[in-house]
């Protein structure tokens, strides 16, 4: 019998992956782009060249084609997997009307003031299921281009997301799927956009930039002559809606059924335990979103920088470990582990709280930044690169307890570029109390991705069946005890400081200290 491949392409952050399976979830081929560059032209913005992502896509995709050696003729479908938010508008022509605005942009904070100071953030959640935060999307950021660059609103055709750009791309056709436009848009009831909210936002009269939703798991266009000559896939090939990067890396961990719980540890933190019905948070904390499973909603609550943190630690205090490194033939990150094993829990009473770009969940704060407590002189770097490992550590229970409220899973799926690291892992099964499951494969979102491929092409009787075929767990970890006492302590701590800098914080943010110094 002639082999069947999928492709997934997975739209992050800062690089795109295309990962090429066959069906039974084996990688033939994995192929990386370069970094794609993130602009920030005031302090908090955080934009996106839309060409460039689509230039690291076509070389992804072709990369991992050429490395596969197969016949592209043999991909019986590809789909997408991407960051949600922000604002990608093109126009008539299928231009980008100007460059994205990404899920990290803070421009939108005084807008989310506002609102709180009129009393209607609980509104909004009550509407849409979420805890909005600047950068969530057209909610947000369209009201400050109302005020700002009402041209750009003028110009465009239609707002689209990360993958649903790189779609477009590949197809021609326009869409969005249910995980991405539950992302503060739509009405759960109607799983139509929310007239109610639009309103409620000021924005009803830019309804018609909202494009129609085609499920994650059906077939919304095939491969255009271009993009074929451009990507090395072949005309025709089928490509369907595509989901919200956390959704399909839910999906690739294995995770699709009403009680599993996944954690994404990469440049965010994207925290979900899936339900069968989707029921708002009382407390109004976790946010709701659609799975990319038919009938599965998912709780979720997301930082803004998860893996990121330690990406940007490694980037401007480790050159001592890039050398190192570099001696060995190894990853810097294999150095860095071997600091931070010698240094035990607690990191000598450095305390590390992870929101370098400020924070939507558990709580939305945009001014809060990144800070160090409890240094001393006898401290040295890695006691504050172990501080950062649990910084994280200590932000994914935070998280996971605002889904939980409180009770301690069995099991958590742990997946992204964090899941890679042995001893994160530990870590974080050691801080959460829970058994730690590490999915296999490269990419858990090009995973989850390929799946939902699968089943709009008819590979997969339906998800239950792609996850059984598709997905193999390669580690296991089992908490310490003893160190959960102590990361029971170390919490208690982490939240305290969380409320004593608060002020201190909003302070910093009204002087506007980041911005001294700039013309």
């Amino acid at each position: 019998m002639e082999s069947i491949y999928l492709l997934g392409i997975d739209n992050g952050t800062t690089t795109t992956k295309a990962t090429l399976f066959d069906g039974e979830g084996n990688e033939i081929a994995v192929a990386s782009s370069r970094e794609v560059k993130t602009s920030h032209p005031e302090p908090g913005w955080a934009e996106q060249d839309m060409e460039e992502i689509w230039q690291a896509t076509i070389s992804a995709v072709h990369n991992c084609i050429d490395k596969s050696g197969i016949d592209s003729a043999k991909i019986a479908g590809v789909s997408l997997s991407g960051h949600g938010g922000g604002v990608w508008l093109l126009d008539k022509e299928g231009k980008p009307v100007r460059p994205a605005i990404i899920w990290l942009d803070g421009r939108s904070g005084s807008y989310i003031e506002r609102w709180s100071e009129k009393d209607l953030l609980s509104e909004f959640y009550d509407f849409s299921g979420w805890n909005l935060f600047a950068g969530i999307g057209p909610v947000t950021i369209f009201p400050w281009l109302i005020d700002h660059e009402p041209e750009s609103l003028k110009k465009a055709f239609v707002n689209l997301t990360s993958k649903d750009w790189v779609k477009y791309c590949l197809t021609g056709e326009l869409s969005t799927d249910p995980s991405m436009a539950s992302v503060a848009l739509i009405d759960f009831k109607s799983q139509d956009y929310s007239e109610d909210l639009l309103k409620l936002a000021g924005i009803y009269e830019y309804r018609h930039l909202l494009p129609s939703i085609v499920p994650a798991w059906q077939i919304a266009g095939k491969v255009t002559g271009e993009a074929a000559e451009l990507t090395g896939l072949k005309e025709g090939t089928p490509v369907s809606g595509g989901a919200f990067d956390g959704a399909c890396s839910t999906l690739g961990s294995g995770c699709y059924n009403p009680g599993d719980a996944c954690s994404n540890i990469a440049t965010a933190g994207v925290h979900v335990v899936l339900a069968s019905e989707p029921v708002l948070d009382p407390e109004r904390i976790y946010s709701l979103m659609c799975h990319a499973v038919p009938g599965v909603f998912y709780k979720t609550s997301m930082t803004m920088v998860a893996a990121g943190n330690l990406d940007w630690f490694e980037r401007e205090f480790c050159e001592v470990e890039r050398i190192e490194a570099s001696k060995r033939g190894t990853s810097v990150y294999e150095v860095i582990n071997e600091e931070i094993e010698k240094i035990s829990v607690g990191s000598g009473g450095v305390i590390y709280l992870p929101y370098l770009q400020g924070e939507r969940a558990p709580f939305v704060k945009p001014e809060a930044r990144g800070v160090f407590f409890g240094l001393g002189d006898w401290h040295t770097r890695a006691h504050l690169m172990r501080a950062v490992f649990e910084g994280v550590a200590l932000s994914t229970r935070h998280n996971v307890e605002a889904m939980t409220k409180g009770e301690r899973l069995e099991t958590l799926y742990v997946s992204g570029g964090g899941s890679k690291n042995p001893l994160w892992c530990q870590m974080i099964t050691d801080c959460i109390g829970s058994n730690v499951n590490v999915p296999a494969g490269a990419d858990a979102g090009s995973r989850g991705a390929a799946i939902n491929a699968g089943v709009a092409v008819g590979v997969f009787k339906d998800h239950a069946d792609a996850v059984n075929r598709m997905v193999n767990i390669e580690r296991k970890h089992e908490p310490d005890k003893g160190k959960l006492k102590l990361y029971d302590s170390l919490y208690g701590i982490y939240r305290h400081l969380i409320d004593a800098v608060w002020p201190i914080w909003e302070e910093s943010a009204q002087k506007g200290i980041e911005g001294w110094g700039k013309s």
